[in-house]
């Protein structure tokens, strides 16, 4: 089982010291990831950073951890933009990207920073965008005119240092959505769902994705908001959800902001050897 570090970007947790620790901290303890929530505002206030930019500040600071959200809302943002930022971070860490996809639930951020549509225009408008993020990571001069966006003579360059481009983890339970996590998706990382509707999900996806012709395997990773303080508990937890097939697992590490680096070496020594 790999590990995943989950940063929850909001207030308490925006010290870039801090930040910095817990990079490098999950980094020396062996986790396959560092992994931040993409929010401009929250339920509980607009106190964030842009999440692409710690990422960033974090590249030049570690070595080996993959670096990703969890997960970047996709009509958020312009997606030939968001093709440009991720590939610089790629390149800036080399090579260590992983994009985090979904369409987006929280309409404030989006009537503050963006444009706010329906469910299922938000998923046209993802679908949309993840064809022109693909087509802009190859470095190829872009011409591309959809219903949603439009880019013409777009290039990238450097492109991503990842081939063919960073992997893409979908963090999505709808069907539509759950299609382009089979078409696209390096990895499908729901959010607190029990190991039966996991392995079921996991299931689903892999036979899609088999229908497509594709025969990269479906990775299977999953985002835990559960807070442990003793092992046994977490160590159960985790082993239920290996078991369903669960390789990469996360847990929102919502601690206390001044007790993070200290759980990491808690949960390295305590939890790691034992799943």
């Amino acid at each position: 089982m790999e590990h995943l570090l989950i940063y929850p970007v909001k207030k308490g947790y925006l010290d870039r010291d801090l930040i910095s620790e817990v990079g490098k901290a999950a980094e020396q303890a062996g986790f396959y990831a560092f992994l931040s929530w993409d929010h401009y505002m929250l339920p509980d206030g607009p106190e964030t950073l842009d999440a692409w930019s710690i990422l960033g500040y974090l590249a030049g600071q570690t070595a080996s951890i993959k670096l990703g959200t969890v997960v970047t809302p996709i009509p958020f943002r312009p997606p030939s933009q968001l093709a440009k930022i991720v590939a610089s971070v790629d390149h800036l860490s080399g090579g260590r990207t992983i994009l985090g996809v979904g369409a987006g639930w929280h309409q404030p951020e989006f009537d503050g920073f963006s444009c706010w549509d329906s469910p299922g225009q938000r998923v046209t408008r993802t679908e949309e965008a993840l064809d022109l993020i693909t087509r802009l990571w190859t470095g190829e001069k872009v011409s591309f005119e959809g219903n949603n966006y439009k880019s013409d003579g777009a290039v990238i360059s450097p492109v991503p240092t990842q081939n063919p481009h960073p992997p893409m983890w979908f963090g999505v339970r709808g069907k539509r959505m759950l299609q382009l996590a089979a078409k696209y998706g390096d990895a499908w990382i729901p959010t607190n769902i029990s190991p039966d509707i996991y392995a079921e999900g996991l299931s689903y996806l892999r036979e899609k994705r088999s229908k497509l012709g594709i025969n990269i395997p479906l990775k299977g990773a999953l985002q835990n908001f559960d807070v442990f303080t003793e092992a046994e508990p977490c160590i159960e937890t985790i082993n239920s959800y290996g078991d369903a097939g669960c390789e990469y697992y996360g847990s929102i590490w919502s601690y206390p902001p001044e007790e993070m680096v200290s759980r990491i070496g808690w949960f390295a020594e305590k939890v790691m050897p034992n799943v």
